[in-house]
């Protein structure tokens, strides 16, 4: 395991010694983006049983203590609503276009249902173990599978991981951490097509029904009076 890996793997058992040295750092960022590759790029809708997938980037600046990128830790989580029931599983991480390759977990397992994190470290290190400057860098594409059971109506968001024991944070090649900023992904759930198709021939056969019992009591008054 290169150096890095065990700096990263360590950062979350002395996160609380990090926070108090963030304090004092600057101009640093970490944060990611999200782009499902359909319209906004954060952001989709989708119905029970569907699969997406959204690629992550990292915008990355050395500040303070970070001089450099050099490896990261991740999990995500359903953000909101918070509690059970959780719908989201990752079903797929890949990074081989990725200069962080050097996986913190090389081998999940799926589903990585989201309860609300996922199991395993989704993040890697560069296999030179040499850090990069400022920039936008390819993390990986993430495929994400919803339950059949999820609600057909709601808004839910996914995010990276902020706290506790599953921090996501960067490192650096000389071991330095730092928090990655929060990103959100919207999910807002809808019914499947079928079943919006299956309501409306259900609302037209009944109004059908009822034009033809208006009908019927027409005729019948109109005889009545003859």
């Amino acid at each position: 395991m290169n150096p890095t890996k065990k700096y990263l793997l360590s950062a979350a058992a002395a996160l609380t010694c990090m926070v108090a040295a963030l304090s004092t750092a600057s101009a640093q960022t970490a944060l990611f983006t999200y782009n499902d590759g359909n319209g906004i790029g954060n952001a989709g809708t989708y119905s029970p049983g569907d699969s997406f997938t959204f690629s992550i980037s990292l915008t990355f600046a050395p500040g303070g203590a970070v001089t450099n990128l050099e490896g990261l830790s991740y999990w995500l989580q359903q953000k909101t609503p918070a509690g059970s029931p959780f719908n989201f599983s990752i079903t797929l991480r890949d990074a081989t276009a990725s200069q962080f390759s050097d996986l913190q977990t090389p081998s999940l397992s799926y589903p990585q249902l989201l309860n609300p994190s996922n199991a395993s470290d989704l993040g890697g290190a560069r296999p030179s173990a040499t850090g990069v400057g400022a920039g936008t860098y390819f993390i990986a594409d993430i495929t994400v599978s919803i339950s059949n059971s999820a609600p057909t109506i709601g808004t839910f968001v996914l995010d990276n991981t902020l706290t506790g024991g599953k921090t996501s944070v960067i490192s650096d090649d000389a071991g330095h951490t730092f928090a990655i900023a929060e990103a959100d992904y919207t999910i807002t759930m809808v019914p499947e097509p079928s079943t919006w198709f299956a309501a409306i021939l259900t609302l037209l056969a009944i109004g059908y029904t009822q034009r033809l019992r208006l009908v019927r009591l027409c005729r019948s008054t109109v005889s009545s009076r003859d």
